[in-house]
This record gives structure tokens, sequence and C-alpha cells, in this order.
């Protein structure tokens, strides 16, 4: 069952922080260069490495991998969470200019 819990909550982060991280990538070209764009990134790697490391360790003991499908599970929504709230900040922020 962790295992199932893991493979979502990890692929539904790989790709939401992939989407918003491409499109981020493409918003540089008209809104300019924004520095949340760089942490971004940095999640979206995060997410996608631990769903090929989850595939690296599958020869490991039971108690190792229970710890890592626990540990990145929690990882990998509060990913899906902050790149969602980066997402609506940086929505307002450049897009709609109603910050502050």
């Amino acid at each position: 069952m962790r295992m199932k819990t893991f493979s979502i909550v990890s692929s539904v982060s790989m790709i939401v922080s992939l989407i918003v991280a491409i499109l981020s990538i493409i918003g540089i070209a008209i809104t300019g260069f924004y520095p949340g764009i760089i942490v971004l990134v940095l999640l979206a790697f995060i997410s996608i490495t631990s769903k090929f490391y989850a595939v690296k360790i599958s020869n490991k003991s039971n108690n190792f991998q229970r710890n890592y499908y626990t540990a990145f599970t929690i990882i990998n929504f509060l990913i899906i969470l902050v790149v969602l709230w980066m997402s609506f900040v940086i929505v307002h922020d450049r897009v709609l200019l109603d910050c502050c």
C-alpha cells in the first residue's frame, strides 16, 4: 500500500511541478526573469529524482523501503502544495500585478 500511495503522490508531484516549471520558463519571455522560477525547477528535480530512486532501491530491505516511501510521500505531497502556492503567488505578482 505504501508503494502505491508513494507512486500516485510522486507521479502527481512530478507532473504538476514539471508543468509549472515549463510554463514558468515560457513566462520568462513575457514577464522577465523571476527568482521563484529557480525554486520551481529545483522542486521539479526533487520529485523526478525521488521517482527514479524508488526504482533503484527495490533490492534494499523492507524497513529501508518503508522509511523511504513514507518520507518521500510526505515530501512529494509538500512539493505539490508549495508548487501550487508559488504558482498562485507568481501569477498574482507577475500577471495580475496586484501585489501589495
